[in-house]
């Protein structure tokens, strides 16, 4: 392990570890395939914040009970292309998946759908399940909800969600159109990551446990994340929390905060997906799309810049490059994970 750098793996080896810890605590063999191709998809597009480093913490869950191991979602409501899903305390990815997969095949049956899952963990990276639904030929929208700790405009308390928004278009290229983030400045991931690894967070996006402006990740995570672009990111943190949390019968705010904190994680994610053949041709629309994508791209250029791109462009192209070259993990990290294959008897022969 280099001391400056940390450790170099590759894709399927790393797959293949997350694969073992997660059966090693008692997972079944699709909930942890399907955990870890989430958790390999946030590392391999540079999303280190969503990817590895989210492990120990869905195997504590695990560990205390809050998360269902061998959990299989299910409906529990149909009224015509709309569905509530009970996710049965899964790992977030096993809820998310089942949600944008049923949306997805609904909408293609429907022309539209609208799922909600309640009650699974922390979904990890939004974008991926609008994805899906695209690659499906849909229109994939996922507005999500996490515990409270984003502080409301003007107030320092932890009240709101981080709350990611994804959207998700096909075009005639491989990777869809993919606009993907959370709603505070920072993620929290983010904050995990700088604690970690030693480093401090950006100003601005944080508030200590007094209320005060800190870089320090440590006191940010004993106070409240910002919202992200002023009144505008606020608004609509806001209202994502209200169509994922009390629109589908979950719990927002501090009756969310009490839920997580007593183990349960009764929150809720929204996945809609829309079939573009409703409303026209489906080729011709992914051809209208790729026109104005490629529009934007070649439009002219302002001093400085060199390249003007499309949202979800340098994730797609990480991930190649990624899948080449192999993943480098740090040096916090990796002694974490380290400790829980000690700690699960699992071999770590990296």
């Amino acid at each position: 392990m280099n001391k400056e750098i940390g450790i170099k793996i590759s894709e399927k080896r790393l797959r293949k570890l997350m694969i073992e810890i997660l059966l090693a605590v008692g997972c079944d063999a699709s909930s942890a395939e399907t955990t870890a191709d989430v958790l390999i998809e946030a590392d391999l597009r540079g999303y280190e914040t969503h990817g590895l480093i989210r492990l120990p913490a869905i195997v504590d869950r695990i560990q205390s009970q809050m998360i269902n191991p061998t959990a299989r979602p299910y409906i529990t409501k149909e009224n015509g292309s709309c569905f509530l899903v009970e996710g049965d305390r899964s790992i977030g990815s096993v809820g998310a998946k089942f949600g944008a997969m049923l949306a997805a095949k609904k909408a293609l049956e429907n022309g539209c759908s609208t799922v909600g899952v309640v009650n699974c963990d922390h979904i990890c990276l939004t974008g991926y399940y609008a994805e899906l639904i695209a690659k499906m030929g849909c229109v994939g929208i996922v507005l999500g909800i996490t515990t409270p700790l984003v502080h409301p405009m003007g107030g320092i308390e932890r009240l709101l969600g981080t709350n990611p928004l994804a959207i998700s278009i096909p075009s005639t290229t491989e990777d869809p159109y993919l606009l993907d983030f959370a709603t505070s400045s920072i993620s929290n991931g983010s904050v995990i990551k700088a604690a970690v690894e030693g480093e401090e967070i950006p100003e601005g996006t944080a508030l200590g446990p007094d209320g005060i402006p800190t870089t320090d990740p440590n006191q940010a995570s004993k106070g409240a994340l910002t919202p992200f672009g002023g009144h505008k990111g606020y608004g609509l943190c806001l209202t994502i929390g209200l169509l994922a949390g009390p629109l589908l019968g979950a719990k927002v705010g501090k009756p969310l905060a009490q839920s997580v904190a007593d183990g349960h994680y009764d929150k809720g994610d929204l996945f809609i997906a829309i079939d573009p053949s409703s409303f026209g041709d489906a080729d011709a629309f992914r051809n209208l799309v790729f026109e104005h994508l490629s529009e934007v791209k070649s439009t002219v250029k302002s001093e400085g810049n060199d390249e003007i791109r499309i949202p979800g462009e340098r994730a797609y192209k990480e991930r190649k490059k990624r899948l080449r070259e192999g993943l480098i993990i740090e040096n916090g990290i990796w002694l974490k994970i380290n400790d829980l294959c000690s700690e699960l008897n699992v071999i770590c022969d990296v």
